[in-house]
């Protein structure tokens, strides 16, 4: 089955319908309105068999400006233009648009069918095949067969067929490959089946039982069935018109312009990066872009990378875009087509930046990953994320990562995952991490380090432990940072109090030291000494890692001294008594029950003794002090 649709185009009542139905038998304008106006207002679907047994979709499309969405939604999928001109009337308004969009669509073969040739004498034929042939001279579809035919008569018909039989080996069908895209331009019910939703299956393909989603509504649902040509189907194929049957979902949570995907494939986005080709200049304020099935409205900011023009374009709505996906630039007041454009980044993460989109604008799929790793920053980017940005999970996205990690262009700190980063990223995190730590030994020079995970919150938001522990580890192998347990520090970094703090902790440790085992409260030190008790603090808490005095408790502290005392006093009678009351402990040491039963609990945390019920003993028997 040959995988094209061909789309008709070209000026209001110039006989688009009517041409259809003589080539197919079809009659594509359903509506009861349609019926009665003698005027296509939505997208009709049919099929043409070819006399070498090929199949083909064909899509009919408005004419009317009025309608032009929905002619948009249409051309969305098409590979091969049926661009309808009427011999008595030629190239009008419509039939030039029309074209316009079909050459920014990247639509590039074309055939012009010259209708009502019945209606029109020989002279006026040629006259109109003339303007059509200099029309089409400064588009794309330059050379285009041109066809006289009368579906009124059905002269020129058959060599019509012959002819779209003849284009058919130059016309490329649709990628196979990568993540399927389905979107929507028709939703119905079918009694005793249920929702129905059809569209141009734009690649991959689609299989019967296959569990789907419609976004950007997130909806879940799962395939029913499946028909291609109105004929049941177990696979779906890019390039083909397919109806699908949806187990689990109501029509009226669907409508035209969402898209049916595979389950977790894709994610909807409000901001692209896409390469625009303009053919007027764009007013400011609002534009329109209609892209798949659907119409959005947002805003564009242009600028030039390479000498070619680049857009980062702001949606107002969510819609679902990947690389190279094409799309329709119109303005909202005139409702006239700007230009089009090509996806370059569906999902930009960071402000807009030249150095990504000089990658993505180049044809090597190395060097379209890389743009999307750096565009990603310092979180990194998946595998997963990465096939969904180009909906494309072929082998050259295997090969162009293996080559970006091999030549050290990229790097994986999440093997599980699959998760990369620029090398870019960690050198700058390596240099803020070394930052960071140095800005704290300034701030706290009492301190031996910063906590890791002080660290890790301070030198970027939300950066993943697997990499920070990556680039941490690395600091340290190559000597630059010390890891010292639960912190760091730069290497060679001696803590110090400062010659101030360094004169109080004496007179901290004189005062501690007087007062024996009942030492003052950390406030009652700060009074008595005419300091605040911050500083208080910063001394004992440099003193505790130098090991000049003990922290029983908050507010508790002992000079190592009588923290040795205290051991020696506790075993000696433990040596004699067996067991320690906390009425012992106030008697060996001569403290109130204040103090007692915070070295009681202190001896406990250090494993000197063991508490069994409300006495201690020695946590080791014959324990020396």
């Amino acid at each position: 089955m040959k995988r094209v649709i061909i789309g008709s185009a070209g000026h209001v009542d110039h006989g688009k319908t009517s041409l259809i139905k003589a080539l197919t038998g079809v009659d594509c304008d359903r509506l009861k309105e349609e019926k009665e106006r003698g005027l296509t207002i939505e997208l009709g679907f049919t099929s043409l068999k070819l006399p070498s047994g090929a199949q083909l979709g064909i899509v009919d499309v408005p004419g009317h400006i009025k309608f032009l969405k929905h002619m948009l939604s249409g051309a969305s999928g098409i590979d091969l233009v049926l661009l309808v001109v009427a011999a008595d009337e030629g190239v009008m308004p419509q039939t030039i648009e029309h074209t316009l969009i079909c050459e920014l669509l990247g639509v590039n073969k074309g055939i012009v069918a010259l209708t009502k040739i019945d209606l029109a004498p020989q002279e006026l034929i040629e006259i109109a095949i003339s303007e059509v042939r200099d029309f089409l001279s400064t588009t794309i579809f330059k050379g285009s067969p041109i066809i006289p035919v009368s579906s009124v008569t059905g002269q020129g018909i058959k060599a019509l067929i012959n002819t779209i039989e003849q284009q058919l080996p130059f016309v490329k069908e649709k990628e196979v490959t990568g993540i399927p895209i389905l979107p929507i331009d028709r939703v119905f019910t079918i009694k005793g089946f249920g929702t129905v939703v059809t569209g141009t299956l734009l690649r991959g393909k689609i299989i019967e039982g296959q569990d789907v989603e419609i976004l950007p509504s997130d909806q879940q649902a799962r395939i029913r069935g499946l028909q291609v040509h109105s004929k049941g189907v177990k696979v779906a194929l890019a390039g083909m018109r397919t109806a699908v049957n949806l187990q689990g979902i109501s029509k009226q949570s669907i409508s035209r312009g969402q898209w049916l995907v595979p389950r977790g494939g894709f994610k909807p986005t409000k901001v692209i990066d896409a390469k625009i080709t303009l053919k007027r200049k764009p007013k400011k304020g609002e534009i329109r872009l209609y892209i798949g099935t659907a119409e959005v409205t947002g805003f564009m900011n242009i600028y030039k990378v390479e000498g070619q023009d680049v857009a980062r374009i702001r949606l107002k709505d969510k819609i679902l875009a990947s690389f190279e996906d094409r799309f329709i630039l119109r303005e909202v007041s005139q409702a006239v087509t700007i230009g089009g454009g090509i996806v370059l980044n569906p999902y930009p993460r960071r402000r807009f930046s030249e150095d990504v989109i000089i990658d993505l604008l180049c044809s090597e799929w190395d060097k379209r990953v890389l743009g999307v790793v750096k565009d990603a920053g310092i979180k990194g980017i998946s595998k997963s994320e990465i096939c969904s940005i180009f909906s494309f999970t072929g082998p050259e996205l295997g090969e162009a990562i293996d080559s970006l990690i091999s030549r050290e262009e990229i790097v994986c700190f999440d093997s599980k995952n699959n998760i990369f980063v620029s090398p870019i990223y960690i050198a700058k995190l390596k240099k803020t991490i070394k930052k960071v730590a140095s800005a704290f030994h300034d701030k706290y020079p009492s301190c031996p380090g910063i906590s890791k995970e002080h660290l890790r919150s301070s030198t970027a938001d939300g950066i993943d432990p697997k990499l920070f522990h990556r680039v941490f580890l690395d600091l340290v192998k190559k000597g630059e940072i010390e890891d010292i347990g639960s912190s760091i520090r730069i290497k060679g970094f001696t803590p110090t109090l400062g010659h101030n703090l360094e004169d109080l902790s004496n007179k901290v440790y004189d005062v501690l030291d007087r007062s024996g085992f009942e030492p003052p409260a950390v406030d009652t030190l700060a009074s008595s000494l005419g300091t605040q008790p911050k500083d208080i603090y910063e001394v004992l808490g440099f003193m505790g890692r130098d090991s000049k005095v003990v922290k029983i408790k908050e507010n508790i502290y002992l000079t190592d001294r009588f923290a040795d005392e205290l051991k020696t006093k506790v075993n000696t009678f433990l040596m004699e008594n067996q067991t320690l009351s906390p009425v012992d402990m106030k008697a060996i040491v001569g403290v109130s029950r204040k103090y007692a039963i915070p070295y009681l609990e202190y001896l406990d945390r250090i494993r000197f003794t063991i508490r069994v019920g409300n006495k201690r003993k020695l946590a080791l028997q014959g324990r020396n002090s």
